[in-house]
């Protein structure tokens, strides 16, 4: 049985890996010597936590994410992220990733080095990151190396497969939402390698034809219903050995989500023209992310790597709405027509240049160093709206606004003694946009000390920056929710962070952990009270507002990574908070991801063979929402028998503070069966996978809602008069109850 979470990855750069041994004359030497190195650290790498001063880190490799049970059976890497200490999921069922007290939006995520801003599709309920493309996953929560910069709370540094170079392989699988397949291997056997990996969604394949037959049923009585869904991602990978020269790689990514409703309704069967009416409207909303990127790989001298890329990403978002409306007839003079659309954009395009580097003078001092530079062009928002009949125009000048960012790093990694290792580095990052530039020091350094061949404590520091920022109005994150750079208003977002920590492992086989840190968050957006994304009366800048945060806790982490039960147990507690000068009167309020307590179980328990068990749960504190207890009647007392029983519009909802109503405490089991059936002539493996998500039906509750009711009291003495009184009542509303899925994996 393979450990749960196996550490098995050396650092970030593919050919990072070869820096322990002498670098060969020849390039297939080189690569044997990797293959070697790679797999005798699999076994040894239980100990880094233990050995290296890394804080924070966590390793995840497919088959571990393949072990946790998700919503509708398709792996999910963000989801398996969502069960480490010290990571609030957010909502329900979506891929939030909330990291020590900050946003969704301050995580870093790379493929192969290379920043991506889609994290998910369809809002979060799956990953945008096909499993089967990935190779290894680096997740850090703190003490950053000083090549990661950008985001303030975390790093998902993604290696995808490169293909082999002697034998194909493949991999197809289906289950109730997505068809996936693999398929990779050689081009030009030990020279040239590709990897491809596609996934789609299949769903509006069902809902098409089931909405045609209902539309033919409805027309008799003058409806009609569209409304169809669809996620694609593509990964690509190309890799060329040159004899001496190094590796030539190209990297491809492309994902994207599709959404189309609609709906017309018209009268039926009226012979008077004048009475003729038709109203219909159809919506769109399409978001996308594409990734090239040519890597060079190259061996300069004995211990001495460089790697050069060239990149293009580009991110873009699209909501339209177009409404129409008829009465009576054309030609007419009581003839009305009106046409009104209101379309939103947003995207980034960004051209990237890295160079990295790699210095090993012997195996207790690496060097790292390299410069980045990237040209963003940023359309933060872009709206347009139109009617025809009430003769309204109305078009968001808001320019496209072009930036540049540079960054040079370095770092040392040394071991100047048996018992104390520790990594120090300097980040300097500059961000020139609209003739200004900001210019920020980001130190980092991580200390470890070792009590014991088995127990270490270490101590971490990171200073990180961030010049994009996604700014949400709801607890989904959604693909309107657009990037928007900082400005000559707004400086970058920073953030300190310090931690302290214990590490144990107890005869390689269980791994203890406990961390400490605090957080100090600086320069933070959110938008101001009654401006949101569909306010279009003025500029994007002038709708936010500039605030700080703090957030603190503890992590703790229990590992067993040996036998046929395998798994981890963790447990966090957090605090977390934001003060913003123009909301809640000032006065400081708590994040809505204050998840106070955390805990986590998962667990894969390998029957036989051929049958393999695994479940998670988790419990942990209910998120925070803004809500109003009391209400306030600015329109009258509402006496008379004639006043309507329910007039919602006429009350004032009276908010004491921002978040300040806590749902209740979160809990949920999954668990999951393997059915592995092994093909002896054909080499072909085949998987049944049967998961159940939310296994006993708990129904936790993403938001309350409240809701106002009125009645009549008649008041007491003489007069007998009727008076309207003001009940409220909440209700909760949840998305998910027990959620059973099936799929099917061939391996071949």
């Amino acid at each position: 049985m393979k450990p749960l979470f196996t550490l098995s990855l050396l650092t970030a750069l593919p050919l990072c890996a070869q820096a322990h041994t002498a670098m060969p004359a020849a390039a297939d030497s080189v690569q044997r010597d990797t293959v070697k190195l790679e797999s005798a650290l699999i076994v040894g790498q239980r100990q880094n936590k233990v050995q290296t001063p890394t804080m924070g880190l966590t390793y995840l490799r497919p088959e571990h994410i393949k072990s946790i049970p998700t919503l509708m059976g398709d792996a999910d890497m963000v989801k398996a992220l969502q069960m480490q200490p010290g990571v609030s999921p957010g909502v329900d069922g979506f891929a939030g990733l909330m990291v020590r007290g900050g946003n969704n939006d301050q995580n870093l995520f790379l493929i192969d080095g290379n920043p991506i801003y889609q994290m998910n599709h369809a809002g979060g309920l799956f990953s945008a990151y096909n499993i089967e493309a990935i190779r290894d996953v680096a997740f850090y929560k703190g003490a950053f190396p000083a090549r990661y910069g950008g985001r303030l709370s975390s790093v998902v540094d993604i290696i995808t497969k490169p293909g082999d170079m002697n034998r194909y392989h493949g991999n197809f699988s289906i289950g109730l939402t997505a068809a996936n397949l693999s398929v990779g291997g050689p081009i030009v056997k030990n020279r040239t390698s590709f990897n491809i990996a596609v996934r789609r969604s299949w769903l509006d394949l069902l809902t098409t034809p089931a909405l045609a037959l209902y539309n033919k049923d409805a027309k008799s009585s003058g409806e009609k219903i569209t409304a169809a869904y669809a996620f694609t991602d593509l990964n690509l990978h190309l890799n060329h050995r040159f004899n001496r020269l190094g590796t030539l790689s190209f990297i491809g990514y492309f994902g994207e989500d599709r959404l189309h409703t609609g709906g017309d309704d018209w009268t039926v069967d009226n012979p008077n023209p004048d009475a003729y009416w038709r109203q219909n409207f159809d919506a769109h909303l399409k978001w996308n992310n594409l990734l090239g990127t040519l890597k060079w790989n190259l061996p300069v001298a004995d211990h001495l790597l460089h790697s050069l890329s060239l990149t293009y990403t580009r991110y873009h978002s699209g909501f339209g709405v177009t409404a129409e409306e008829i009465n009576g007839q054309k030609g007419r003079p009581n003839y009305f027509y009106d046409r009104s659309t209101k379309d939103i954009v947003n995207g980034i395009d960004d051209v990237s240049l890295r160079s990295q580097w790699l210095w090993t003078l012997q195996r207790e001092l690496t060097f790292r160093f390299g410069a980045d530079y990237t040209h963003h062009r940023f359309t933060p928002e872009q709206n347009r709206e139109t009617s025809t009949n009430e003769k309204i125009k109305f078009v968001d000048n808001n320019r496209r606004l072009d930036a540049n960012e540079t960054a040079l790093y370095g770092d040392v990694e040394w071991k100047p003694m048996e018992r104390f290792n520790f990594n120090a580095g300097l980040r300097l990052s500059d961000f020139a946009v609209s003739g200004k530039n900001y210019l920020t020091i980001e130190p980092r350094a991580s200390l470890n000390f070792l009590l014991s061949p088995d127990l270490s404590v270490k101590a971490g520091y990171a200073r990180m920056s961030q010049f994009v920022q996604q700014v949400s109005e709801t607890y989904i994150a959604l693909p309107t929710d657009y990037w928007m750079p900082v400005t000559s208003r707004h400086a970058p977002l920073t953030s300190d962070l310090f931690s302290l920590g214990a590490y144990y492992s107890l005869h390689n086989r269980w791994n203890f952990s406990i961390e400490g840190w605090y957080k100090k968050m600086n320069h933070l957006l959110e938008y101001r009270e009654g401006h949101g994304l569909l306010a279009r009366s003025i500029s994007w800048v002038d709708k936010l507002t500039e605030g700080k945060g703090t957030a603190y806790g503890i992590d703790l982490q229990v590992e067993k990574n040996f036998g046929r039960l395998a798994g981890f147990v963790g447990y966090g507690l957090l605090w977390t908070d934001r003060t913003f000068p123009e909301l809640n009167q000032g006065r400081t309020f708590p994040s809505k991801y204050d998840n106070r307590h955390k805990f986590n179980i998962a667990f894969s328990y390998r029957a036989s063979r051929r049958i393999e068990l695994n479940a998670a749960w988790t419990v942990m504190s209910g998120n925070l929402m803004t809500l109003a207890y009391d209400s306030y009647d600015y329109a009258g007392d509402g006496e008379g028998p004639d006043y309507p029983s329910y007039r919602e519009d006429r009350l004032l909802p009276h908010i004491s503070s921002k978040n300040n109503f806590r749902l209740p405490a979160y809990h949920r089991l999954d668990l999951g069966i393997n059915f592995h059936r092994f093909h002896k002539k054909s080499g072909r493996r085949s998987i049944w996978n049967i998961s159940i998500y939310n296994a006993y039906s708990h129904l936790n509750p993403i938001m309350v809602r409240q809701k106002q009711e009125y009645d009549y009291e008649t008041s007491a003495g003489t007069t007998g008069r009727r008076r309207q009184v003001n009940k409220v009542r909440f209700q909760s509303i949840a998305l998910f109850p027990i959620i059973p899925s099936i799929s099917y994996t061939l391996k071949f």
